[in-house]
């Protein structure tokens, strides 16, 4: 393979194992474990990101008779993954491209492309540090766990969080607590913000974080299904046109070709470990 091909080959690796480990990560974030929802939104947002712009890369050589975009032009997507994301589903409809391959748009995806937009155009990347430093840009805003829970898991909860489950969790949280509450402590914040200072509240916030995360997993992989399918069709396309700069792009998403189902049941994600 030519150096190009190469180079492609290495990008479309790196874009999809990005977007498998932001994934995996996702479900193992946690009011205590918060650090993770940060490792999932760097992971996500990278992967699509560069599998957005590859797939604009892919598709300016089948349109212009092989040639790539300047360096220039690449750069000027910027990080703004909602438009991005917006353009490649523009690629999606002119390639005629059905419904499986196109841009999800409920409340959930809506949500999901908002929080990482912000967090790719570095709106709230760094909300940490400039909270302490005084940044007057992040005053008006959430930080991006906050913004997640709000955006993405509440949606779900109200879609999917049936009255038994509920009152399954409110019981379970009631027995730990009676039995631990006497001698815990607790001293934890919620992804909302909110003080955990109970062994019920803790409990209730696990049982109704736990039971969210199978749905959140599937909203975000039918995105990246939806990208992946996308660059396999331009890798298709590209070896119909005979151009021998572009490699199979299928291969490296193949994973991500699944239905909601295997979403649900499926924790960890990578193209080296299918």
């Amino acid at each position: 393979m030519n150096p190009t091909g190469n180079a492609i080959a290495r990008e479309a690796a790196l874009a999809a194992e990005h977007l498998g480990n932001g994934a995996t990560i996702l479900g193992k974030a946690n009011y205590a474990h918060h650090a993770h929802y940060g490792q999932a939104f760097f992971s996500l947002s990278t992967g699509f990101e560069r599998a957005s712009k590859l797939a604009f890369v892919v598709d300016h050589a089948l349109t212009n008779a092989g040639a790539f975009p300047t360096n220039e032009e690449v750069r000027n997507y910027g990080h703004n993954l909602a438009r991005l994301l917006e353009q490649v589903d523009a690629i999606a409809e002119r390639r005629g491209l059905s419904n499986r391959a196109r841009l999800p748009r409920s409340e959930i995806h809506a949500g999901i492309v908002a929080v990482l937009t912000d967090f790719a155009n570095n709106i709230t990347r760094y909300y940490n540090l400039d909270l302490i430093t005084g940044n007057p840009r992040v005053t008006q805003r959430d930080d991006p766990t906050k913004a997640w829970f709000q955006q993405v898991v509440t949606p779900v909860l109200n879609r999917h969080y049936g009255a038994r489950q509920q009152e399954r969790h409110c019981r379970n949280a009631q027995l730990i607590s009676e039995v631990m509450q006497p001698f815990t402590m607790v001293r934890h914040v919620a992804e909302t913000g909110e003080p955990l200072v109970t062994v019920f509240d803790a409990s209730l916030q696990t049982g109704m974080t736990e039971f969210a995360k199978p749905y959140v997993r599937m909203y975000v992989m039918q995105l990246i299904r939806f990208v992946g399918l996308l660059l396999g069709e331009l890798g298709y396309a590209a070896y119909g046109a005979q151009l021998d700069t572009i490699p199979h792009l299928s291969e490296f998403f193949a994973i991500f070709n699944n239905d909601d189902k295997y979403f649900l049941k499926r924790k960890t994600w990578s193209i080296y470990h299918p």
